[in-house]
């Protein structure tokens, strides 16, 4: 049950919420303005992180729309109050691949679907550590074989902006021509979907900063996921002594607006995959782009993988998971969809993820029967079976929440659709 708020509390959340929008969308500049805005008030006048949480649980029970920037500004106040308790060095490395994100890094005056992402960052990461002295940041892009040169705009831009001591950018295919370590499996960047460069910008961000406490993080190319709750997303692994924390946009924490209808899909393939990956029990939402390691976990788990491609997360996941129990927290976040030119479709990576799941499953997994089975099963499916699954899942799945996925074994394989 949520503690009572004191009556100035209560007036100070009506007051906020009252100049929130009904509607957000982080690309739009006055937008985030607002949410900058609130979480400064916020900040400015409460500075006890367990006063702001007993607020972020009465909003949790608010439906009214009016209440999502408000929602979203408690949780970058926690964040930022977190990151102001950091007294000791601590180097952060946030790192983002981008491929045909030639029009989103540009600004809205400059494209339609421009988010300007790029400058963004850059000032979440600003406004997140401004008081934070002994913290120190970068951020790396990582162009993942773009044909219309991203990682070139990307280039420019941190150039024309004096961005250089923030913000820096590498290719994949140097990586692959140079014969670096997190690249010797490639030939070619078309073999990877931003896996490859995300590791390449992990491999980087370790092999340059080898001295005192740092965090990789990696995250999206676009705005969904705002910067400023790097604070509550490394806090497990700076405090509890975790080694993976991932943002999770399926904890009752939550805060998520998503615009398309992905949501039968994607408990379809959730639960499909927690057939053959048993060691992630605890962990729904693998995709998130928005996850933290300490530094000194990453050698031993980016070396020698086998997917470089859309499902890298979980095989990240697994990796850490074998190298030492509980050693991964899951964290509530906010994420506001934007998809407006979005580069990935609606159906089309739930297939070949699931199939190199079923390789992960084989090199990783102690094997089973029933895991054996839903291998087998995936790996003779075609995109013309699968599109039929997608239209016949099976409703023990549908009615069910992904949570409960831990547990539930009703549906087997010859429940689902037969080629």
């Amino acid at each position: 049950m949520t503690p009572p708020l004191s009556e100035s509390t209560e007036q100070l959340i009506h007051q906020l919420t009252a100049k929130s929008p009904k509607e957000i969308d982080l690309t739009r500049d006055d937008h985030a303005d607002i949410v900058y805005d609130l979480t400064n008030t916020l900040v400015s006048l409460i500075d006890d992180r367990s006063e702001i949480s007993t607020i972020e649980s009465y909003l949790s029970d608010q439906e009214e729309k009016g209440t999502l920037a408000l929602r979203l500004a408690v949780m970058l106040a926690k964040s930022k109050l977190w990151v102001r308790t950091l007294d000791t060095p601590l180097t952060i490395s946030v790192v983002f691949a981008v491929y045909k994100e030639h029009n989103r890094i540009r600004t809205r005056s400059e494209h339609p679907h421009g988010e300007d992402f790029l400058r963004k960052k850059v000032g979440q990461l600003e406004w997140l550590f401004e008081q934070s002295p002994s913290v120190s940041w970068e951020l790396i892009i990582v162009d993942d074989g773009c044909p219309e040169n991203s990682g070139g705009i990307a280039k420019q831009i941190i150039e024309e902006n004096n961005l250089r001591s923030k913000a820096r950018v590498l290719f994949l295919a140097e990586a692959i021509e140079q014969g670096l370590d997190p690249a010797k499996s490639l030939e070619d960047t078309s073999q990877s979907q931003k896996g490859g460069s995300i590791v390449y910008g992990m491999w980087d961000a370790v092999h340059r900063n080898k001295e005192g406490r740092h965090i990789v993080i990696y995250t999206d190319a676009d705005l969904s996921t705002h910067l400023g709750q790097v604070g509550a997303l490394i806090e497990p692994i700076q405090d509890s002594g975790k080694k993976v924390a991932i943002g999770s946009r399926r904890e009752p924490g939550s805060v998520v607006i998503k615009k398309a209808g992905r949501n039968n899909r994607g408990k379809l393939f959730i639960y499909i995959w927690k057939q053959m990956i048993p060691v992630l029990g605890h962990i729904i939402d693998t995709q998130c782009g928005f996850k933290a390691f300490d530094a000194a976990i990453v050698p031993h788990i980016i070396d020698d993988m086998i997917e470089s491609k859309f499902a890298f997360d979980i095989e990240l996941l697994v990796r850490s998971a074998l190298a030492e129990k509980d050693s991964i927290a899951k964290v509530p976040i906010a994420w506001i969809d934007s998809e407006a030119a979005s580069t990935t479709t609606d159906i089309q990576p739930y297939l070949p993820m699931l199939k190199s799941i079923a390789k992960m499953y084989a090199r990783y997994m102690e094997p089973n029967a029933r895991a054996d089975e839903f291998a087998k099963y995936v790996a003779g499916l075609t995109d013309t079976d699968f599109g039929e699954l997608l239209e016949q899942i099976p409703e023990a799945i549908v009615q069910r929440e992904p949570v409960e996925f831990n547990e539930f074994k009703g549906v087997g394989v010859s429940d689902l659709y037969q080629p």
